[in-house]
């Protein structure tokens, strides 16, 4: 999986020439604002504040509060502010979760847990989400059989694999990438440097992100059974050699309203939906359990790239294509301070089997 910088990404970002294709592509009508901020839910509880009716709608001193004016969601530069106002109203706090760890010496120390998990739901608003659909959908016929890799009995050697029914593609810049999928662009773009800046203020040194590098993938399950094994994003290694991609950030590119009715995170289960496609989370909240999390659209799910035990259960559209499940995940690249776990012998050993190695994402 390649690596891309920013610069690579935006390249076409800002020229006259990317700007006037913006009016050739199929950009949603009517134009309105979806007012609802983003919803960060995670295990243990409901984060937020309330306020009292009485107070609606008014400022300090008995006036009445201004009305913020709708995004403008037709320009590349409202699309990428509006973006980064999403991702700084966003609790990404659980992220920061502390949990006492055993080092290999025995020795227990209080460190960021390494299952912590933010989940965001009303990220980018509906509009905006609709649009990146669209834009998704379009790359079809462009993209591939997505490939992992797993331990293989037989040649005691981990090999690599198709994933069952699942089709993907890496997003890229320049001039021609931005023509294909603007949106997606900017985007990606607007979350690697915004969303690496505000958890950089929250973690500590050895959690750090760069904010000017990224590597993503875009794919889509068929529907018909496709899964993702077990496995944990990134193996384990060091910061400066090796795979460095040290924080996932999984975008759920559904159609609004694709999960109305259903309970909410943390109470989700597979049996909820016969549609499938849930990220299942292993030993969350507490080792032995399993936090599924439904492929709601509009929802990004954040979590450790370098240790976080996951699978995606088997995934249906029994009504066409509408109900395939589409995600763009985008992992972070930990900076020259950050540091990439080593793969735990006992988590290992406990989901994947003795001497059996660990697929990987």
């Amino acid at each position: 999986m390649n690596l891309f910088s920013l610069n690579a990404l935006v390249v076409a970002i800002g020229s006259s020439h990317a700007f006037n294709t913006i009016g050739t592509l199929n950009i949603i009508s009517n134009h309105r604002s979806d007012a609802r901020l983003p919803t960060t839910l995670y295990a243990g509880g409901f984060g937020g504040s309330t306020k009292s009716k009485n107070n609606k709608g008014k400022a300090k001193g008995g006036g009445r509060l201004k009305k913020k004016a709708p995004p403008n969601l037709f320009t590349p530069e409202g699309r990428m502010e509006h973006i980064k106002e999403r991702i700084y109203a966003a609790d990404v706090s659980p992220l920061a979760k502390l949990s006492l760890q055993k080092l290999p010496d025995g020795e227990l120390s209080l460190d960021i847990d390494p299952n912590a998990i933010a989940v965001v739901d009303n990220f980018l608003g509906e509009e905006l989400i609709t649009a990146m659909r669209k834009e998704a959908e379009s790359l079809l016929p462009s993209m591939v059989p997505s490939q992992s890799t797993r331990w293989d009995e037989e040649t005691q050697s981990v090999v690599a694999y198709e994933k069952k029914g699942v089709l993907s593609t890496q997003i890229e810049g320049g001039t021609a990438g931005y023509e294909k999928s603007p949106r997606l662009v900017e985007y990606i773009v607007t979350l690697t440097a915004n969303l690496s800046h505000k958890l950089n203020q929250i973690l500590p040194d050895d959690c750090h992100l760069t904010g000017d590098e990224q590597t993503n993938k875009l794919a889509v399950c068929l529907g018909d059974g496709s899964y993702y094994d077990k496995h944990i994003d990134n193996l384990g290694g060091t910061s400066d050699s090796g795979d460095r991609r040290k924080l996932t950030a999984l975008l759920y590119i559904q159609p609004p309203g694709s999960h109305c009715g259903q309970p909410a995170y943390p109470h989700e289960k597979v049996e909820d939906d016969p549609r499938g496609g849930y990220f299942r989370a292993y030993d969350v909240p507490e080792m032995g359990e399993v936090t599924c999390i439904a492929p709601r659209g509009d929802r990004l799910v954040v979590f450790w790239s370098d240790s976080l035990v996951h699978d995606v259960s088997p995934s249906f559209a029994p009504n066409g294509h509408d109900e395939r499940r589409w995600a763009l995940t985008l992992w972070f690249i930990a900076d020259k301070a950050g540091k990439i776990r080593a793969t735990d012998s006992q988590v290992e050993e406990r989901h994947f089997g003795a001497n059996t190695g660990i697929g990987k994402g």
